[in-house]
């Protein structure tokens, strides 16, 4: 039989039908099947399907069993491959990259438990979907019976967003870099233009924040996007004024800062640290009803800078609890729950500083950030 890939020989009735008949007999295959609360599919050796669990069933929208036995599984799912050759499932010339082949195989060849992604295109009553799925074949042998388990993930949705944020981080880096190239021309065609080093300060912030958020979402370490200079309180006050000024969350509440007479030297990055007090001014004042007041207090000790960030509203014992806890959030929509993260993250695993809070019913919230100097 023509193949380009996997065998296209298939089990003969008479043996298959025994096959179903061992599986179906099989106390340990069955207690597998009812427990596994993913999709698991049993295969021979042959690439068929001898048994498959009621999750698999809803996931394909098939109602009676007997119609996906014996068939492999690019046939059930519809795959449009599947469809191009007499043999079906296996035997393209495409299903040499198919990753549910490829690991169904290393399994039957080489008894080797082997993961892989595997993209296709389903086609049924005329409708293409584009499908991804994470499979995952073992050999098991029970009873003089050799069975391939195969354990499938649909990560279709993660992997569309994580496309779709591979692209947006292109693109938009691509349009930075060509955004600070013209405003370098710009510098040099109008020097000390104030809008122009305006427009190229918070070009350069957003370059950062960028590169900062990318490093968040992927827990990597942020430690190489440090820059540590001299610098003073004061350069902080200013970068934190751009973060806050003009937010939405200040419509109509009042922000009261208090820092020392004298601008005091320290040794950071005042990217990192305005954007932690950026995160604890804007949670504050979200949290803040209108009319309402923020305050923003810093202090300087001999060896520590201490910012306070306060606001008249309490934070519920179960809630504190979770403060700090990457993807938890008050907020009921998706892709929450990074904000105090990062602050606890780079405020003490970067930048070597203590980030705190303590909230009561008749004191009010304070955000606290210590950091050495």
């Amino acid at each position: 039989m023509e193949t380009c890939f996997a065998p296209a020989k298939r089990t003969d009735r008479r043996k298959f039908k025994n096959q179903i008949f061992d599986i179906s007999h099989s106390p340990i295959m069955d207690t597998l099947l009812k427990t596994m609360s993913g999709l698991m599919i049993v295969l021979n050796e042959d690439r068929q399907i001898v048994a498959l669990n009621h999750a698999f069933l809803e996931a394909v929208g098939v109602a009676d069993v007997q119609e996906t036995l014996g068939l492999r599984l690019g046939e059930t799912l519809h795959c449009v491959n599947a469809q191009q050759e007499p043999n079906g499932c296996g035997t393209t010339p495409c299903c040499v990259t198919c990753g549910a082949v490829i690991a169904t195989m290393a399994a039957i060849r080489d008894d080797k438990t082997d993961e892989q992604i595997c993209v296709l295109t389903s086609e049924k009553d005329g409708v293409k979907n584009d499908i991804c799925l994470m499979i995952r074949a073992q050999a098991i042998t029970l009873e003089n019976n050799r069975w391939i388990l195969i354990f499938a993930q649909d990560i279709t949705q993660q992997q569309f967003w994580a496309n779709m944020e591979r692209v947006f981080f292109h693109d938009i880096n691509n349009m930075l870099t060509s955004l600070l190239g013209n405003i370098e021309l710009l510098s040099m065609e109008m020097p000390g233009n104030k809008d122009v080093e305006q427009i190229k300060d918070v070009t350069e912030r957003l370059h950062n924040e960028i590169k900062i958020q990318k490093t968040l979402i992927h827990y990597k370490d942020a430690k190489s996007l440090l820059r540590k200079t001299k610098a003073s309180v004061n350069d902080i006050k200013k970068e934190l004024a751009l973060i806050i000024h003009g937010h939405e969350s200040l419509k109509g509440k009042q922000v009261k800062e208090s820092w020392p007479d004298k601008d005091i030297k320290i040794y950071t990055d005042i990217f990192m640290v305005s954007k932690i007090l950026g995160n604890m001014v804007i949670n504050a004042l979200e949290a803040t009803e209108n009319g309402g007041l923020v305050q923003i207090t810093e202090k300087a000790g001999p060896r520590h800078i201490i910012w306070e960030v306060w606001n008249k509203s309490f934070i519920p014992p179960d809630i504190q609890k979770r403060i700090f806890q990457r993807h938890f959030s008050t907020k009921s929509d998706m892709g929450r729950g990074i904000g105090t993260f990062s602050m606890k993250l780079i405020g003490e695993d970067h930048l070597k500083g203590k980030v705190s809070f303590k909230s009561s019913s008749d004191q009010g919230t304070i955000f606290t950030f210590k950091l050495p100097r």
